[in-house]
């Protein structure tokens, strides 16, 4: 079996917790869940590191 990232092993349960449907992750109603805003296979945008990356091109 191949490695998998931390993202990609965070979608995995996500599947798993919603019985492999890929809809439910989409629509999982579970905000406290610290795996929410990772759970479409890729890390969130946050308004904070858009902040430090435009400072940091001037």
């Amino acid at each position: 079996m191949a490695k998998l990232t931390p993202i990609k092993a965070i979608r995995a349960k996500c599947l798993d917790c919603s019985n492999g449907q890929f809809k439910e992750v989409r629509l999982c109603p579970i905000k406290n869940c610290p795996l929410y805003e990772y759970r479409n296979g890729h890390r969130p945008i946050d308004e904070e590191n858009i902040m430090e990356s435009d400072t940091g091109k001037k």
